[in-house]
């Protein structure tokens, strides 16, 4: 009795300020494996890996900005993962993934950002319950292990935006067990720029030449700016793109990754409105108003773009909102 008192009061403490449970201690509901279903049960109250490779996704609330915590117990040689922004799918997900590895023959462990920060030391000794928690923000990534800061990240590839949480079971021979699960989401962004945007080459014009066969732009709140990034390929195969960080105070910020400019300013033009011009030195290159439609659903960008031989190439873009 004095066990279940505890855990319903560890529950009820996490789960104020916004924290909701998302697994309820005695069943699977709400969680799908991805395949070999048999590797995942729930045993003395916790949701257990034990078997073959697989992963188990919470199919609930997609996470965009959130936090993600649970207590995590891995045996001595075992390897798992708490994942975030992830796509549901056969074999191992594409998204974030924060290991769960106290003794795994990978060096990587618990507290890592996998692919991205490591973590070598041994911060918890196999078979010991820990707390490992997430907080993804924009393209700001931090994870605690125990309240110890592990990692502290900006994402400037903007790699995964959205996607589910998911916990995984390595391989045979690793048991993993995972309880008091909690989610939290966090306001979305502040500017109606953030996104993922497709251009509709329907709905674009050029003056000169053809509409780009495909044009995406991710921006993504940044600190106290946004971090843009496009990419483009013409009707010819040639692929163009472009990544900079900057804020909306009409002020000079360096552009990498495109040949025709080198750096970028962004003037606010009212609530769901920008002025951006780039530059090649001292020189404007390209001159765009960008709109923001008020269902927050399309992007116009319109303006003048400098082109090698001289001219001015006019153009308007309308691009789709898809995440």
């Amino acid at each position: 009795m004095k066990t279940l008192v505890l855990l319903v009061f560890a529950t009820g403490a996490w789960a104020a300020d916004g924290w909701k449970p998302i697994f309820d201690g005695k069943t699977l509901d709400g969680w799908k494996a991805n395949e070999r279903p048999g590797s995942w049960t729930v045993k003395d109250g916790n949701i257990t890996g034990d078997g073959e490779a697989s992963h188990l996704f919470y199919m609930g609330t997609i996470c965009v900005n959130c936090e993600f915590k649970s207590e995590v117990k891995i045996s001595d040689g075992g390897n798992s993962g708490m994942y975030f922004r992830t796509a549901f799918g056969p074999g191992f997900p594409r998204g974030y993934e924060a290991q769960v590895n106290s003794s795994h023959r990978d060096p990587v462990r618990s507290g890592s950002l996998y692919n991205f920060v490591k973590v070598l030391e041994q911060l918890v000794p196999p078979d010991t319950w820990f707390t490992q928690h997430i907080i993804a923000d924009g393209n700001h990534i931090q994870i605690f292990v125990n309240d110890k800061k592990t990692v502290d990240y900006i994402d400037e590839k903007n790699t995964f935006t959205a996607g589910r949480l998911a916990l995984q079971q390595h391989n045979l021979g690793s048991v993993v067990a995972y309880r008091n699960m909690l989610m939290k989401e966090l306001p979305g962004p502040k500017t109606p720029l953030a996104g993922k945007w497709v251009m509709d080459a329907a709905r674009s014009s050029f003056s000169i030449g053809d509409v780009p066969k495909t044009l995406e732009l991710r921006i993504l709140e940044e600190r106290d700016g946004i971090r843009y990034q496009s990419a483009s390929v013409t009707t010819d195969g040639a692929k163009h793109g472009a990544n900079y960080w900057a804020k909306f105070d009409a002020k000079d910020y360096e552009m990498t990754g495109s040949p025709s400019y080198d750096h970028v300013s962004i003037k606010p033009q009212g609530a769901r409105a920008w002025a951006i011009s780039a530059k090649k030195g001292t020189e404007v290159i390209t001159e765009a108003k960008y709109t923001v439609s008020a269902d927050g659903k399309t992007l116009v960008r319109e303006g003048t773009a400098k082109l090698a031989d001289g001219q001015v190439n006019k153009f308007k873009e309308t691009l789709d909102k898809v995440e």
